[in-house]
C-alpha cells in the first residue's frame, strides 16, 4: 500500500467513526467528554510514537491504521479510565498488535489493547458492567451502522461478519430464551465492537462462508458472556478477541477438501 493509499484507508476510517465519537462526546457531558478527548490526544501520540519508533529501524514506512487504532480504543470506552492503565494498554496494543508485525496487525490493535486493559485491570471501567441496567442508545448503534456504509461500499469492511453477528446474536437470543435479544444491538458497544472490530478485515475470516461463521461465532457469544457472568460485562470486546483467534481455523476448515489436506 502505497502512501496514497494509506491516506485513503486513514481518511475513510477517521470519517467512519468520528459520527460514534461525536455521540460519545455529547452523552458524556463536558467534563468526560474533555477527559475523552484527552485520552484521544495521548492514543494518537502513542501510536504513532511507536510506530515510527519501528519504522525507523526497521526503514519501513509507517503504514496505514494508526488513526483507527486510536479512535477505536476511545470509542470502544464506556467512560473515563486510569491513565496509567490507558497508557500501558494503548502501548500493548501498538506494539504487540501492530509493530512486532512489521505494521501488518493480525488482529486490530485497538482489540488487542482492549483485550490487554481487561486482563490486567478488570477493575479500570475498560468495559460496562451491569449492562442489562443500561438503556439501549439508537443514535448510537445508527452512527456506528452509518460508518460502516461508507467501509463497506470502499471495500474497507467484512460486511459477512457484521451480518453473521446479528444473525447469531438473534439465535443465541431465541435458543437461550433471551425475550429481548434485539435490544442488545444498542446496549454497550457491541455496534461499534462488531462493525469496527470483528468486521475489521484486519481480523476477519478471508472466505465469505468463513466470514459469516465467524461473525455467527461473535454475535453469540457476546449473549452468551452478558448472561453467564454474574458480573454482566459488555462481552464484545472478548467476543471479537475469540472470533478473531479463530477466524484462520474457519477458514481452514471451509476450504479443506477430501484428499486436499
Amino acid at each position: 500500500m502505497n502512501i496514497s493509499d494509506s491516506n485513503r484507508h486513514d481518511a475513510l476510517w477517521v470519517l467512519a467513526l468520528a459520527p460514534p465519537l461525536a455521540v460519545r462526546l455529547y452523552a458524556d457531558g463536558p467534563e468526560t467528554a474533555g477527559q475523552r478527548l484527552v485520552l484521544l490526544a495521548v492514543a494518537l501520540a502513542l501510536a504513532y510514537g511507536w510506530a515510527l519508533l519501528f519504522a525507523r529501524r526497521a526503514g519501513r514506512p509507517l503504514g496505514p491504521g494508526l488513526p483507527a487504532f486510536a479512535i477505536g480504543f476511545v470509542v470502544m470506552l464506556p467512560g473515563p479510565v486510569g491513565w496509567g492503565a490507558a497508557i500501558v494498554a494503548l502501548s500493548f496494543g501498538a506494539v504487540f498488535g501492530r509493530e512486532i508485525f512489521g505494521g501488518r496487525p493480525v488482529l486490530p490493535p485497538a482489540l488487542i489493547g482492549l483485550s490487554f486493559a481487561l486482563f490486567s485491570f478488570p477493575e479500570g471501567s475498560f468495559e460496562s458492567l451491569d449492562v442489562f441496567g443500561l438503556s439501549p442508545d439508537p443514535l448510537f448503534a445508527a452512527t456506528c451502522l452509518a460508518g460502516a456504509v461508507v467501509l463497506t461500499l470502499r471495500g474497507e469492511l467484512a460486511w459477512q461478519v457484521a451480518v453473521g453477528a446479528a444473525a447469531g446474536l438473534a439465535a443465541a437470543g431465541v435458543l437461550l430464551g433471551e425475550p429481548e435479544w434485539w435490544t442488545h444491538f444498542g446496549i454497550g458497544a457491541v455496534a461499534a465492537g462488531v462493525l469496527f472490530l470483528a468486521a475489521s478485515p484486519e481480523g476477519a475470516a478471508r472466505g465469505t462462508a468463513a466470514r459469516l461463521l465467524h461473525g455467527a461465532l461473535v454475535g453469540a457469544l457476546v449473549l452468551v458472556i452478558r448472561l453467564a457472568d454474574p458480573d454482566q460485562p459488555d462481552g464484545i470486546v472478548f467476543a471479537a478477541l475469540l472470533g478473531g483467534l479463530f477466524a484462520p481455523l474457519l477458514d481452514r476448515a471451509l476450504a479443506w477438501r477430501p484428499g486436499h489436506g
